[in-house]
C-alpha cells in the first residue's frame, strides 16, 4: 500500500491494505551503532521472511522480474507500503508509534505490540509482498479491488502453507471488525462496482476499512482453497 492515508489513521492502519500511489519518504542513513537492538532484530526477521517469500515463488519455477525488494523502517503512515517505482516495501515500528496509536492497537486486539508484530510485519507486510508480485508480473490495469483482493490472495495463500494458525487467527481478526463495522456502509454501497468507482474519496474515511475487510473475508471463501502456485499464477483477484 502506498500512502498517504493521513486521516482515520490506526483503525486505517491496522487493515490499510490498500496501494495508494507514490509513498515518498526521506530516510536518513544512520551509523549502525545508533541502531536500536529491536530495529535490527525486526530488520532481520523481515528480511527472513522476504528471502522465504522470494524462495517459494523460486520453487514454484518462477524467476521473478525485479530484484527482492529494499526494506526500510520509516513508519509509513499506513505501516506498510509498497513503492513500485524504487522496487522499496517501506514498514513500521512499534516503538515508533504514539501512544494513542499503540492504545487503538492495544484495544483491539490485546497484547499491543505483539498485535501490531502480528499484523504489520506478518500479514500487512506479506501483502506488500503480493504487490511487489504484482509489479514483477507487469500486472498495473487491474482494478482497485482486483488488485487489492489479489495481493491478499497471495499473502493468505503464503502463510496456509508457512503458518495455517496464524492464517486462521488473521482471518477471524477480520471477519470479527468486518461486522462490527458493517453498518458504516450503506447496504446498496457495499459491492465491488462502488469501491472501484469511489476508491479515492474511501481512502481516509472508515468505509475503506470495512471494505477490505469484506473483501479479504469473501476472497477466504473461495473453493478449492487456491495454492500458492495458483495464487501467483493469477495475481489479480478476481
Amino acid at each position: 500500500m502506498t500512502v498517504f492515508l493521513k486521516a482515520w489513521f490506526p483503525w486505517m492502519a491496522v487493515f490499510a491494505l490498500a496501494m495508494i500511489p507514490a509513498y515518498a519518504c526521506a530516510q536518513t542513513a544512520r551509523p549502525p551503532a545508533t541502531i536500536p537492538s529491536s530495529e535490527k532484530a525486526a530488520m532481520a526477521q523481515l528480511v527472513a521472511l522476504r528471502d522465504s517469500f522470494v524462495s517459494r515463488i523460486k520453487a514454484e519455477g518462477f524467476q521473478p522480474s525485479l530484484p527482492p525488494p529494499e526494506i526500510i523502517l520509516d513508519n509509513p503512515p499506513s505501516y506498510g507500503a509498497y513503492d513500485r517505482e524504487k522496487n522499496v516495501v517501506h514498514v513500521a515500528m512499534w516503538e515508533q508509534l504514539g501512544p494513542d496509536q499503540q492504545a487503538q492497537f492495544a484495544s483491539l486486539f490485546g497484547q499491543g505490540d505483539q498485535a501490531f508484530e502480528e499484523m504489520a510485519h506478518r500479514w500487512i507486510f506479506t501483502h506488500e509482498l503480493g504487490h511487489w508480485w504484482q509489479a514483477c508480473q507487469h500486472e498495473n490495469g487491474g482494478s482497485h479491488y482486483s488488485v487489492e483482493s489479489g495481493a491478499s490472495r497471495i499473502a493468505a495463500a503464503y502463510w496456509r502453507e508457512q503458518d495455517a494458525l496464524f492464517m486462521d487467527k488473521t482471518a477471524m481478526k477480520i471477519a470479527a471488525i468486518r461486522d462490527n463495522m458493517r453498518s458504516l456502509v450503506p447496504a446498496e454501497q457495499q459491492n465491488e462496482k462502488f469501491f472501484n468507482e469511489n476508491y479515492w474519496k474511501l481512502g481516509p474515511t472508515p468505509a475503506f476499512i470495512w471494505f477490505h475487510c469484506d473483501m479479504i473475508s469473501k476472497m477466504l471463501t473461495e473453493r478449492p482453497l487456491p495454492s500458492f502456485r495458483q495464487t501467483l499464477q493469477q495475481p489479480l483477484y478476481p
